[in-house]
């Protein structure tokens, strides 16, 4: 097997550069290849997902639309214990026939109210009348009931929703008015509680066939090729293309298929899914998408599913790869050749060029011929410089013959300003000389650049101790100072600003000093050399030493220095301190240098000490400060919790009411004004009892309705608004002036809607006409 090392450069090339071209060409069309298809997959399940949320979306709307409906019977008979018992049946009758009447899709209405709220002596707890319309043989047949007069059933759908007092819709069931088989029909029923001052009073409801909800199903199919199914709280099927499914619960249709992927606790807790799974119906694995569907304020959401083929998903993924692969290898062909070409035109001169730089591997340069010039590209310049090069060594030998033959006279012209090699020969003998010298001043500069660097470490460990103690920090330091130096006394003067008025230079530490340079521990700003070198922020170096100014005393007597040294502590301009240094010796420029590097350390320290001394106090007043902050951040926190509830509070009450007007347009009369009683309009309903047109009534002040002339200062009239001003609903029977004179009466209820400030927006009365039985009342009376 032939070695890597042992192929020609031709060869070489060609493998190199298309094996790393491949591997990257590869890897490249890999990985771009797996990120297009890894998008079509997750666009299309997106856009799966998109579908499923939209379809999901559509029929929550039409479960709502039915569901809203139902609450319209609750929320219209919340004041029926208003009435006296013989007038409840009169009252309820007609709101379920006009509900059921009006809605083919309902299959009954009903309502049971509890007798502890129809008749004021019934104490118990337990029992009901139940008021039912329902459709039998094409007619609308009326149903009356007692039941649970022995007690409520436990277990039963009414006596749960009489003890959470919440909405319920129940699950899909069979049921038959009939009681015939054949006369089954799957439908469903939603349960709306009546709460009368927070007292269960009754439940309404409907019950609502589920065939539209089927064929809503099959309507829908998903890019021409999915399916879909609608399933309710448990799992019933409501809707599916296969009609032997509905009222059958998928638990038991798909039962590994349910289980392996928990769609029971999905479906009940209204979670989106989604999963790739094997559909029967479609006879291929499928991807399939659970949208949940929230029906009012119930607990039991239902769930959408869109089933989409697998083969739909990776289709357009599969062309990707398909067309990829075709661009790939046309690519690498082309590629192949390209390099084939270009390692041809290169290898050729590189084989001559290697003949010509072998033989002067040799030596042997007196026998080679230059080689001929071709072009001017780069194998051109190169077989120039090659040229050049073989004209130049035997130049260059020619020129060395002569050195070694004593010759040093002898011409030589370099082949050019960075010719190596002859200025070398040129330079040899004064580099020889010039070497020595160089050797002495680099070990004179390393002596004293390891002296500074010793001393730097020395003195840095000095001041990381006692640096809790300012006079023994400083002796230590200018002992040690002295020493290293040579020197042969000292002082280190510490800036003192305790009085702002008049600060000096303190003495914290003397080294050799005769008495009485001791005894004076203090030295004003400005004053002397001390003090002007502190003001200047300069060293002082002196050989010329007044007489009196500092002796140094020996067994031998007293004599003057001969060179003294006044260093500033300094660091970020700042001057803590200063050092004075006297000595027989002359101070070089290496030991001040090295004396201001110090003196910036020890500056350093002593910024330290007094910055711990700060921080510490400024420690104690920030802790203070936050603890203040916490308890004044606690007392907004639970501000803003309350009025985070109240408007919350507000937010629901205003909901109720809008869905109350809503609801009641077509049923009751109507009529809503301002803060002012001005009348905003009123409905058709409140038009034929009054004998007023809404255009008529609309700018009006509602005393145009009133009997008495002296309504302003009725007692009555106050107390209205003021309870409306609470937020309080006002009950009862009122008597009204109809356009041409005559009395009419009307009962029901009169709310306020509330601004986010409590304000009144406005005012909305929602009434019956009871004319008819206030006459008949008076009449038998």
């Amino acid at each position: 097997m032939i070695s890597f090392r042992n192929l020609r450069i031709r060869q070489k090339m060609l493998l190199l550069i298309m094996s790393i071209t491949s591997i990257i060409y590869l890897l490249s069309f890999g990985y771009i290849t797996l990120r297009m298809s890894e998008k079509a997959h997750r666009d299309a399940g997106e856009m799966a997902n998109m579908q499923a949320r939209e379809y999901a979306n559509h029929m929550t709307h039409e479960l709502n639309k039915d569901f809203n409906l139902s609450r319209g019977i609750g929320w219209a008979l919340q004041n029926f214990p208003d009435y006296p018992l013989e007038m409840t049946e009169d009252i309820v009758s007609p709101v379920l026939y006009e509900f059921l009447d009006r809605n083919p899709g309902f299959y009954s209405t009903w309502v049971s109210l509890e007798l502890n709220t129809l008749l004021p002596d019934y104490y118990l707890p337990y029992g009901r009348v139940r008021y039912t319309w329902l459709r039998q043989n094409g007619q609308l047949i009326f149903q009356r009931d007692t039941l649970n007069l022995e007690g409520d059933d436990e277990g039963s759908l009414y006596a749960q929703i009489k003890s959470q007092k919440a909405e319920a819709i129940t699950n899909p069931y069979w049921y038959s008015y009939s009681g015939n088989v054949e006369d089954q029909i799957l439908e469903v029923s939603p349960c709306i509680p009546i709460i009368i001052n927070g007292h269960f009073a009754g439940l309404a409801g409907t019950d609502i066939i589920l065939d539209r909800f089927q064929e809503l199903v099959l309507s829908i199919k998903p890019f021409d090729v999915g399916y879909t199914y609608l399933l309710s709280n448990d799992g019933t099927y409501v809707g599916h293309p296969n009609p032997h499914f509905l009222g059958e619960k998928i638990s038991e249709i798909r039962e590994t298929y349910f289980h392996n992927f928990g769609l029971d606790k999905s479906i009940r807790q209204g979670e989106f899914i989604s999963h790739f799974a094997f559909s029967e119906n479609l006879d291929e694995e499928a991807l399939i998408t659970y949208a949940p569907i929230h029906i009012g304020d119930t607990s039991t959401p239902w769930s959408f599913a869109v089933v989409i083929p697998r083969s739909f998903i990776t289709a357009e993924a599969n062309h990707i790869f398909y067309r990829s692969l075709i661009v790939a290898v046309l690519g690498l062909l082309v590629l192949t050749w390209a390099t084939f070409i270009i390692a041809n035109n290169v290898t050729r001169p590189l084989m001559k060029t290697t003949a010509v730089i072998s033989t002067i591997a040799t030596g042997d340069i007196n026998n080679i011929k230059e080689l001929r010039v071709e072009g001017k590209d780069e194998n051109a310049q190169m077989a120039l410089s090659l040229n050049k090069l073989l004209s130049g060594l035997k130049a260059t030998a020619g020129f060395a013959e002569k050195i070694g033959r004593g010759e040093l006279s002898a011409l030589f012209h370099k082949l050019g300003e960075n010719d190596v090699l002859g200025t070398a020969l040129l330079n040899m003998r004064d580099s020889l000389e010039k070497a020595k010298e160089e050797e002495e001043k680099r070990k004179a500069e390393d002596t004293i650049r390891n002296w500074a660097t010793n001393g730097m470490a020395r003195f840095a460990d000095i001041l990381r101790f006692n640096n809790d103690n300012l006079e023994e920090l400083s002796f230590n330091v200018l002992k040690n100072l002295v020493k290293y130096l040579d020197a042969n006394q000292g002082g280190l003067f510490v800036f003192n600003d305790e009085d702002k008025n008049e600060p000096f230079l303190e003495m914290t530490a003397c080294y050799a000093y005769d008495r009485k340079k001791y005894i004076t521990r203090k030295i004003a700003i400005g004053e002397g050399l001390t003090g002007a070198c502190f003001l200047e922020k300069k060293p002082i170096l002196m050989t010329d030493i007044p007489q009196d100014y500092v002796k140094i005393t020996s067994g031998l007597g007293d004599e003057n220095p001969n060179s003294l040294l006044i260093i500033p502590l300094l660091l970020n301009e700042k001057v803590y301190g200063v050092i004075e240094l006297a000595s027989f010796k002359k101070f070089e420029p290496y030991h001040v240098e090295f004396i201001e590097k110090v003196a910036e350390n020890i500056a350093s320290t002593l910024s330290a000490v007094k910055i711990n001394i700060r921080t510490a106090y400024l420690l104690e007043q920030s802790q203070q400060q936050a603890e203040e902050m916490r308890a004044q951040e606690e007392e907004m926190r639970q501000n803003m919790e309350e009025m985070h509830a109240t408007q919350e509070e507000m937010s629901r009450k205003d909901k109720e009411l809008h869905s109350l007007v809503e609801t009641s347009e077509s049923l009751f009369c109507v009529m809503e004004y301002n803060k002012e009683g001005v009348i905003l309009k009123v409905n058709h309903n409140f038009e034929k009892i009054c004998g007023y047109t809404d255009s008529e009534l609309s700018g009006k002040h509602h005393s145009i309705l009133f009997d008495k002339a002296n309504w302003e200062q009725s007692a009555n009239y106050r107390k209205f608004w003021e309870l409306l001003r609470r937020g309080q609903a006002v009950k009862g029977m009122l008597k009204r002036k109809h356009k041409e004179g005559t009395d009419f009466f009307i009962k029901g209820v009169t709310k306020a809607h509330l601004d986010e400030n409590g304000q009144i927006e406005k005012v909305v009365e929602i009434t019956i006409d009871i004319t008819k039985e206030v006459s008949a009342s008076e009449k038998s009376a």
